[in-house]
């Protein structure tokens, strides 16, 4: 992927790096006198929880992951069509004529482990994107805690485990050879390629050595 593209640059231009910890605290001291009852009252998983600053910093993390995800495929496109290109040949050789390949199925396999790599590459991006927002809605709940609980005159610390509105990647980025079909699942020419490189190099129905 382009390096200018970079997850610092991605964190700062989308308000999650460190010096967004000053206005997510200020926002936390503000909507800490909203809430109709205390922070620590709240299951984390509380829809009352979902505060609209809570709902914009989500917003926030799922485009940016979003357009990582499709700055991936763009940026890749040519290696992508590539590997569907490939996929016939070898769909032909292992399902039709049912011989094995191995020279074959190893040029598209190199194809395929570049793809891989570089989603795997993307996958640690968006984790940090995803880690970024999170500590985003830390500071403001901290705030949000240490506010109500100077209006109770009861000195409390924000659990480290609770955090609502806590923002993790969706399934999808367990399995980024589905981002290059057009149904993700469906029975497709890549798939059946897929499942072949998969088996260990071996003919469809027939167990890997």
């Amino acid at each position: 992927m382009d390096t200018r593209h970079s997850v610092t640059r991605c964190l700062r231009e989308c308000g999650l790096d460190l010096r967004s910890a000053v206005r997510s605290r200020r926002r936390g001291r503000l909507d800490a006198a909203r809430l109709r009852m205390t922070a620590s009252a709240y299951d984390p998983d509380s829809s009352e929880l979902i505060t609209p600053y809570v709902q914009e910093v989500r917003l926030i993390a799922e485009r940016a992951t979003i357009e990582l995800r499709g700055r991936l495929i763009e940026d890749r496109h040519t290696l992508v069509a590539a590997i569907h290109s490939g996929a016939v040949p070898v769909v032909v050789q292992y399902e039709e004529r049912r011989s094995d390949s191995p020279a074959l199925l190893d040029r598209w396999g190199r194809s395929v482990a570049e793809w891989r790599t570089a989603a795997a590459l993307c996958r640690t991006r968006a984790e940090s994107i995803a880690g970024g927002a999170n500590l985003r809605l830390a500071h403001y709940w901290d705030a949000v805690w240490q506010r109500q609980s100077a209006v109770d005159d009861d000195p409390r610390t924000r659990p480290q485990d609770w955090l609502p509105g806590r923002i993790t990647l969706d399934a999808d980025w367990n399995e980024p050879d589905s981002w290059l079909t057009a149904a993700p699942g469906a029975p497709s020419v890549l798939t059946t390629a897929l499942r072949v490189l998969d088996g260990g190099h071996a003919r469809a129905g027939r167990p890997a050595a």
